[in-house]
């Protein structure tokens, strides 16, 4: 069977490929766009809260309206226990940007993909992209179904998954190795609070969402984890007990889901943009969930990748690279520092192995492709 063709196929659907997508249909609607996601949008994804100043890049996308309609709830406050052992709560009709939003993140893509075939991308779901091999100019994408997709130009865009590194030439560079022990909550009635708490062991995290949900999250070293048994049920509650704050939040005979564990280190792909290809969202650069800039940052870069991606078929593509390569090392860098700057100022216990391992982000180790 010959291959399917497009002129930039971008691989994974979450909100950085989607919102490239968007943005080739709308800035090069003469450019032939398709869309591969490995799964069917029908499994828990992290990402949960939508800070106010997404709202710009929906507009921008063209999505505003098809979000609203969504209903998400509206983020009421921030409550963190992080410098001290009190909540300091910011509420967010004290903000400039106004409320976030606390997501159904599966909904959510779901809704991004939808709006991007509507704008004329071709969607794939179900099929993982096994390989990829260099083809003329462009790519030849082998899925999991092995049909086969050749395009003149890739966005990489699959999240924390860096399985495509060897064949586009790109190196994974871990930075920490956080992890995300987390648990969804069901049938508890929130009060659309963010809540953070900084604790020996690391940070606890929690977010209300739709349909009277809650997710609880340990953020901490693997090692520790392992220690405390948070892959256990009777290890992650002994360890939400011994919190001050977040044990509240989880009624003794609360309906707590199973184990998620997920990467939530800082990680990071070099170079940024290659041979016809250009990372985008956590692909590019996976956040430390404490800098929220996940989702906001999927969305950014996808746009940006979308019209590097597109000023590759202007003749302008040695420009394009060196652009979108000063752009990715600028907001690292400033992100290092504050990220740096914002665990230090939890520190509160100085021997503990957790808070002494959080060291400025120039301390690298280099990670295998994953």
């Amino acid at each position: 069977m010959p291959p399917a063709r497009a002129d930039i196929a971008v691989i994974g659907g979450g909100p950085a490929g989607a919102a490239a997508a968007l943005t080739l249909r709308r800035h090069a609607p003469g450019l032939a766009v398709r869309l591969i996601e490995a799964s069917d949008y029908d499994a828990p994804r992290p990402g949960e809260v939508l800070p106010a100043v997404a709202r710009s890049l929906l507009e921008q996308l063209g999505v505003m309206t098809s979000f609203e309609a969504q209903g998400f709830v509206a983020g009421r406050a921030l409550a963190s226990a992080w410098a001290n052992d009190e909540l300091d709560e910011r509420h967010s009709i004290f903000s400039a940007q106004g409320p976030g939003w606390h997501l159904d993140r599966a909904r959510f893509d779901r809704m991004l993909a939808a709006a991007a075939m509507a704008a004329g991308v071709v969607l794939s779901t179900g099929s993982a992209v096994r390989s990829a091999a260099p083809e003329g100019e462009g790519w030849r994408l082998t899925l999991a179904d092995r049909s086969e997709v050749a395009a003149r130009a890739v966005i990489w865009a699959t999240g924390r998954s860096w399985r495509l590194a060897r064949p586009f030439g790109a190196r994974v560079r871990v930075h920490g190795d956080l992890v995300a022990h987390s648990r969804f909550i069901d049938g508890v009635a929130g009060d659309n609070r963010t809540v953070i708490e900084a604790r020996p062991e690391g940070w606890w995290y929690s977010a209300d969402l739709p349909g009277d949900r809650r997710i609880v999250a340990c953020m901490t070293d693997p090692d520790l984890g392992e220690a405390l048994a948070l892959r256990t049920d009777r290890g992650w509650r002994h360890a939400l007990d011994a919190t001050r704050h977040m044990r509240a939040l989880v009624p003794i005979d609360a309906r707590i889901g199973g184990a998620l564990v997920r990467s939530a280190g800082t990680t990071t792909v070099e170079p940024a943009i290659g041979r016809r290809w250009i990372a985008a969202g956590d692909t590019l650069f996976a956040a430390d969930p404490l800098s929220s800039r996940g989702i906001v940052h999927a969305l950014r870069s996808g746009i940006l990748a979308a019209y590097a991606a597109s000023d590759m078929f202007d003749g302008k593509e040695e420009e394009s690279r060196r652009r979108y390569a000063m752009i990715t090392a600028h907001g690292f860098e400033n992100y290092a520092h504050a990220l740096a700057d914002y665990y230090a100022q939890g520190s509160r216990w100085p021997d503990a192995p957790f808070w002494q391992r959080r060291s400025p982000l120039d301390q690298q180790r280099i990670g295998t492709a994953r």
